[in-house]
């Protein structure tokens, strides 16, 4: 009897700790897309990298 409760737990362990895994990436995916369109740069931000070279 002892048995099948431990092997029970460890299954529903197994199945919770893959649940939150895979919910983890699904929300830095989400979050990491929202930060990437939220942030707006400025007008002067908007320069070409070699116009910021040479005026340096």
């Amino acid at each position: 009897m002892n048995w099948t409760v431990i092997i029970i737990v460890a299954i529903i362990l197994i199945a919770l700790i893959v649940f939150l895994v895979t919910k983890n990436r699904k929300d830095e995916k989400e979050f990491e897309n929202q930060q990437n369109n939220d942030y707006h740069k400025s007008k002067e931000e908007e320069g070409d990298i070699d116009g910021e070279a040479s005026t340096k």
